[in-house]
């Protein structure tokens, strides 16, 4: 039976649809401004600043209003918040310096939409007290909690060309109890094409039986999409009062029909029915180097008082790979700091320093430096900065300094040490582009958890995960990266970070070779995990249960009920015992730690504080780092 979960819309969902789509009153829409992709918080880092906004704008309504609140900075004298709709100025608020917060609403009935999108931008000027220039680089003024109105109501889909609207806040994917790997592929596909569009604006992706009950009515931005394997290829949009698409098609042609949703080909189906067919996209060719115009981001400038800084982007999952050692070879120009001032370039990764020097009178660097793959996330700032001090003047005296990192700047990529060498932060990009899914069993429950499992690291990738599903012996024995999913045990053939042995032995490798640190209880222990797996030349994201689907379900559950969980998960283990939180490890932290801190008093004093922790708590995975710490320190010849 399926579980629970599956069946039925939590009430918390219903509550935040009745709060985020209330119904409409004299024709009203208000729509909640992550939803329509903007930024929780939008920061205005200078005196003089902008950011650009765009807004979805869904067919049947148009924007009446967009309110949001604004939180100042400290030391504003005064200043103003602007909105403008290309060179048409909406409005121009004045900003209360007495207040440390007020919300602000912006008329765009006037606004210019085109293809769909308004296009905002947001400026402010400010004005500070006395003749210093404070640093509000990291106290900005900020929106937050944004919202916009529409008038009107949005249309329903006459035609599949209209199904996929620019604004969904959720998607319903119905099987079969018992999916085939072609329908399974097939929603998977699906998801994962919802993700890469609305993914970073929430969306919310759950599989459910199509022999279940439906929910009559939904959001207006709920799609559903019934997906089942037959002999005719063909895709229909039905009248139900929530817009649905029902997909039929053999093994072959399933994937192919989800593929077409988002192409140029689906733009063309101008009737209620038609069969499409995209051929499976090529894959790109691994990238080894590029110039920053080569990977979109193109030159990177800014202008500034005092301090400049301009920054471009590493994102490992555009690069579609795991990279080790970055080399940059960093070209550009800067405004040369005056006589009776001093300057200092800097270029950092994060928070990590790569290089600094003295800027000199030419106004223009060519640096090659290198990230230490230890300083690279899944995503990582590079930011050149000048920095000048010297004689000051009154703020907005000073003449601005400007920064230019050009496009001809270069990166070169080099070999990871391992497949995954980041645990979770090496993922997707380590499973990219194409994949193997295994589940444990053939009942919708597993496929679920695996499409659920897609969706949320598509949501993290800027490249599309290519799946393919496969039984889990194919997965085992093959070198392709893959995900295996399954509420019972992991297959003996994968040597998982963390096991568990005849019930009431729980074993963990750490990234050196030699024997485990095992970790003995009296009675059987049950627990679900989720761990990255070096396997060779290849990574796998194994989810697993020691005692059936329920824990298993915990962790999914606790990963999706806060944004930025997913993405923040840090480590190569995720555990997950009977009434207890999940519990993120590194099992190379744990095991292969450095040989002085083990002899010296640090190793005693995290040895006592974490046995102190086992007994105030009874923290079974507590007592394992205990019982690995202790073993450690006195083992021979450390």
């Amino acid at each position: 039976m399926f579980p629970p979960r599956a069946l039925r819309i939590p009430a918390s969902l219903l509550l935040a649809a009745t709060l985020a789509f209330p119904a409409p009153v004299g024709a009203q829409t208000i729509v909640d401004g992550s939803t329509l992709g903007i930024a929780e918080v939008l920061r205005f880092p200078d005196r003089s600043a902008e950011v650009a906004v765009q807004i979805p704008v869904p067919e049947g309504l148009s924007p009446r209003t967009m309110s949001t609140t604004v939180q100042l900075p400290v030391d504003l004298e005064r200043g103003q918040l602007e909105a403008w709709s290309g060179d048409l100025l909406l409005a121009r608020e004045d900003l209360r310096p007495d207040v440390e917060s007020e919300r602000v609403t912006i008329p765009l009935d006037r606004a210019r939409a085109s293809n769909g999108v308004l296009d905002l931008t947001l400026r402010t000027v400010l004005h500070s007290r006395g003749e210093a220039c404070p640093d509000w680089d990291d106290r900005s003024l900020e929106l937050r909690d944004s919202e916009v109105e529409f008038a009107g109501e949005p249309d329903s889909p006459r035609v599949l060309a209209d199904f996929v609207p620019p604004v969904l806040e959720r998607l319903e994917i119905y099987l079969p109890d018992e999916p085939t790997h072609a329908e399974s592929e097939a929603a998977a596909q699906l998801a994962i094409l919802g993700s890469t569009r609305f993914g970073r604006t929430g969306l919310e992706v759950e599989v459910l039986p199509a022999s279940g009950p439906r929910a009559p009515t939904a959001s207006p931005f709920t799609r559903r999409a019934e997906i089942r394997e037959a002999d005719e290829s063909r895709i229909d949009l039905s009248d139900d009062a929530v817009p649905t698409v029902v997909v039929t098609g053999d093994s072959a042609s399933l994937g192919r029909q989800m593929r077409s949703v988002t192409s140029d080909l689906w733009s063309l189906a101008v009737s209620g029915s038609a069969t499409l067919d995209s051929p499976l996209p090529a894959p790109r060719a691994l990238m080894t180097e590029a110039t920053l115009n080569e990977l979109g981001q193109g030159s990177r400038s800014a202008r500034s008082v005092g301090s400049v800084s301009a920054s471009f982007g590493l994102d490992q999952t555009s690069l579609g790979t795991v990279t080790g050692d970055v080399a940059l070879d960093l070209v550009g120009t800067y405004s040369p700091p005056p006589s009776d001032r001093s300057g200092l370039m800097v270029v950092t990764a994060g928070q990590t320093v790569l290089d600094s020097w003295t800027a000199d009178q030419s106004g223009a660097f060519d640096r090659t430096l290198t990230v230490p793959a230890g300083a690279l996330n899944r995503y990582t700032d590079i930011t050149v900065s000048l920095q000048t001090a010297g004689a000051g003047a009154a703020c907005g005296v000073l003449q601005p300094l400007s920064l230019i990192i050009d496009g001809s700047s270069r990166v070169r990529l080099s070999e990871p040490a391992s497949p995954a060498p980041a645990g979770f932060g090496s993922l997707p990009q380590a499973l990219l582009p194409r994949l193997q899914v295994a589940t444990g069993s053939d009942a919708l429950e597993d496929t679920a958890r695996a499409v659920s499992i897609l969706a949320r690291l598509q949501a993290l990738s800027a490249t599309p995960l290519l799946p393919e599903w496969v039984d889990v012996e194919t997965l085992v024995e093959g070198d392709v990266p893959g995900m295996l999913v399954t509420s019972g045990s992991a297959p003996d053939d994968l040597d998982l970070p963390l096991t568990l042995t005849g019930g009431r032995t729980l074993e963990v490798i750490g990234a050196r070779d030699g024997q485990p640190a095992t970790l003995r209880f009296y009675e059987d222990v049950d627990f679900a995990s989720m761990q990255v797996v070096q396997d060779g030349d290849r990574a796998l994201l194994v989810a697993s249960s020691s005692s059936g689907s329920d824990e298993l379900d915990r962790t999914l559950e606790w990963l999706d009920s806060e944004p930025g969980r997913w993405s923040m998960l840090a480590g190569n283990v995720l555990f997950t015992a009977p009434d207890r939180e999940p519990i993120e490890l590194s099992t190379a932290e744990a095991i292969d730690v450095d040989a002085a801190q083990e002899q010296g008093t640090d190793g005693v004093r995290i040895a006592l504080v974490i046995g102190l922790a086992v007994t105030l708590v009874g923290a079974a995975i507590a007592g394992l780092v205990w019982a690995v710490a202790r073993r450690r320190r006195v083992s021979p010849g450390r």
